[in-house]
């Protein structure tokens, strides 16, 4: 770091503000994806109990009342988990918004810095604060996912 110039500092500390968001926004995405595998799997699991019904069906076996009613409680829970996983898509495509919106501030930021243009430095700032509002998004999307994930509970609940 002693051949590096006050300015050559200066860039770098500037352009690591947004690298600290990116860090931030990875960390939210690894729960957010791991939620989304539960949430996929899950409706694939109950997709394959519904199935079972259908084949019931389409043999012309009618379903007692106990197998009627957990077949309707499967397609409820089907419905709803679709519901959380377009919530949990779309805040996990807001995050990966937001990180490409910080890698482009960091870099706007240094080319600000090289060309000595303020055009420059406030598209950053047009970039990074738009990158916050996509984190921002992302955070409604879930907190709204979290939410309606207790009416799953209760459909299964209510239907045994």
């Amino acid at each position: 770091m002693e051949n590096l110039s006050p300015q050559a500092i200066q860039i770098i500390q500037a352009m690591l503000a947004p690298g600290l968001g990116i860090s931030a926004v990875g960390l939210l995405l690894l729960g957010l994806t791991s939620r989304y595998a539960v949430i996929i799997n899950r409706i694939r699991l109950l997709n394959d109990e519904k199935r079972k019904y259908h084949k019931a069906l389409a043999e012309g076996r009618p379903l007692e009342y106990a197998e009627n009613t957990r077949y309707m409680s499967v397609s409820n829970q089907i419905k709803e988990l679709l519901a959380r996983s377009r919530l949990v898509r779309n805040a996990i495509l807001s995050l990966q918004t937001s990180i490409g919106l910080f890698v482009l501030a960091s870099i706007g930021i240094g080319v600000g810095f090289f060309a000595g243009s303020p055009a420059a430095h406030g598209i950053s700032l047009v970039l990074f604060l738009t990158g916050m509002l996509s984190v921002f998004l992302s955070i409604l999307f879930a907190a709204t996912e979290i939410r309606r994930s207790f009416r799953i509970v209760m459909i299964e609940v209510m239907s045994e």
